[in-house]
């Protein structure tokens, strides 16, 4: 099926809408969840290629964001107790950024507003 800019438009306001729903219940904003995601992300990226972690600037690559507003939402999220940093062992100016236990809560949480997403608009293709 080709997706149409209209088909795209109603994904966009329905995963709004689910988000808005669920930030309030989960304590998390949508931004906080793609900050996730993205650590989540090369975590899991990092796993596949045995590589020894992940740095801020992965991050800064991954969302298209500055390295400030990342290192600002890293900061906030490990005060929150979602990420944890640790030194590099290969570069000693850098950290790895990976999620806590409560941030893999919140993450399949999070996840679970897309699933909703998907089988509302797989119940209407039917």
């Amino acid at each position: 099926m080709m997706m149409t800019k209209e088909h795209i438009h109603r994904i966009h306001r329905l995963a709004h809408r689910e988000w808005t729903a669920a930030a309030r219940k989960l304590d998390l904003s949508f931004n906080e969840f793609e900050y996730l995601s993205a650590v989540q992300a090369e975590e899991d990226r990092m796993r596949i290629e045995d590589a020894h972690g992940q740095h801020l600037q992965d991050i800064v690559a991954t969302l298209g964001v500055t390295k400030a507003s990342a290192s600002t939402m890293i900061a906030k999220l490990e005060g929150r107790g979602l990420v944890t940093r640790f030194q590099c062992q290969v570069d000693a100016r850098a950290q790895h950024i990976v999620l806590t236990d409560a941030g893999r809560a919140l993450m399949a949480q999070g996840e679970a507003v897309y699933e909703r997403v998907a089988a509302r608009l797989n119940s209407t293709n039917e």
